[in-house]
């Protein structure tokens, strides 16, 4: 099995980012590094230089480190690191803390490599929690190939891990995907962006795709929707 991508969560809080990661764990798996540069040397709150360079040598299995800073200095304190010590294998990536971290793991934890689980945790950034997002662009009349759909009714509510495999799969079709449960539409282009649906258990999603493989990219979301557990 390939390495995953590690993640270090930095913040000023040891217990803020512990318990992040204890979030992660329950919603991804284990089998993502997760590195802790939470709180300083003494214990208080803050961030320390040295707890930064540690995690990234900790979270690192050989498929590179994205960093998720919380706030102020703790983005200082890793761009100074990162400045000291640069690699491209290391990014420190502009996305919401927990979200991000969230969106992260779930999608390394699906095979993905470091540039498609850092641009996961930046599409973090745009997903509304309260209010319903916006339509995607939809599929044109003009896409060469089949139109196709499928209603899934869903077994289990559609969590995390289901959201990750959809996304990723989507991501491998050229044909334009849409996924429908009642008002809401969303293009499956980030394991947020699925989430962002509210989908539950007995509910009804619809997968509509259009282009030359939708027949493919239907019945493989589909798939996956209806073996949701």
């Amino acid at each position: 099995m390939n390495q995953s991508p590690g993640i270090v969560l930095v913040s000023h809080s040891a217990q803020l980012a512990a318990g992040l990661r204890e979030l992660l764990a329950q919603i991804a798996t284990d089998r993502v590094p997760v590195a802790l540069a939470g709180g300083t040397a003494d214990g208080g709150l803050g961030t320390s230089y040295d707890r930064i360079a540690e995690a990234i040598t900790e979270a690192d299995r050989g498929a590179g480190v994205i960093i998720l800073p919380d706030l102020g200095s703790s983005v200082l304190t890793a761009l100074t690191v990162l400045e000291d010590h640069p690699r491209p294998d290391v990014l420190l990536v502009d996305a919401p803390f927990v979200e991000g971290a969230v969106a992260a793991a779930v999608t390394a934890a699906s095979g993905a490599d470091l540039a498609t689980v850092a641009e996961a945790a930046r599409q973090a950034r745009g997903i509304a929690k309260l209010e319903a997002p916006e339509a995607g662009p939809q599929p044109t009349s003009g896409a060469e190939g089949s139109s196709v759909s499928a209603q899934v009714t869903l077994p289990a509510t559609l969590h995390a891990r289901p959201a990750g495999r959809l996304a990723q799969e989507a991501a491998k079709f050229t044909s334009a995907i849409r996924l429908e449960y009642g008002a809401k539409t969303v293009n499956p282009t980030g394991v947020l962006t699925v989430m962002s649906l509210g989908a539950t258990a007995g509910g009804t999603v619809t997968v509509h795709a259009e282009g030359p493989d939708a027949d493919a990219a239907v019945e493989t979301l589909a798939a996956i929707l209806a073996e949701v557990e």
